[in-house]
């Protein structure tokens, strides 16, 4: 179910121009690669889970450039696209380390979806 789920949130994060979703980590430094992440699936009652998913964006590495393409691309068309899978509960644009590829900007699109 989680495989399923994983590319249907990459499928929708695609449809932006310029964005390609993938369903598990790639190693990727370009500017609008997006990989899909689980954070956790809580199980409230006998009937299901809801999971809660992070949908990483990479930015351009240049700050004011990525500080636009987060208005521009992930908050303007990313975050719409996604919603169509999961409620998105916040964005986070931060400083992370990714294996093989170093400490890059990226954003943080959270949410989450009954499983």
């Amino acid at each position: 179910m989680s495989a399923d789920v994983r590319q249907l949130i990459a499928e929708a994060a695609s449809t932006v121009k310029g964005v390609t979703g993938y369903p598990y980590f790639v190693q990727s430094t370009a500017p609008g690669s997006t990989e899909v992440r689980l954070e956790r699936i809580d199980y409230p009652n006998a009937f299901g889970g809801v999971g809660h998913w992070n949908v990483v964006v990479l930015l351009p590495q240049d700050m004011a450039q990525a500080e636009k393409y987060l208005d521009d691309v992930v908050l303007a068309k990313v975050v719409p696209a996604v919603a169509e899978q999961l409620v998105v509960t916040s964005v986070v644009p931060q400083r992370t380390d990714f294996p093989g590829a170093g400490v890059l900007l990226a954003a943080f699109i959270n949410g989450h979806r009954e499983e």
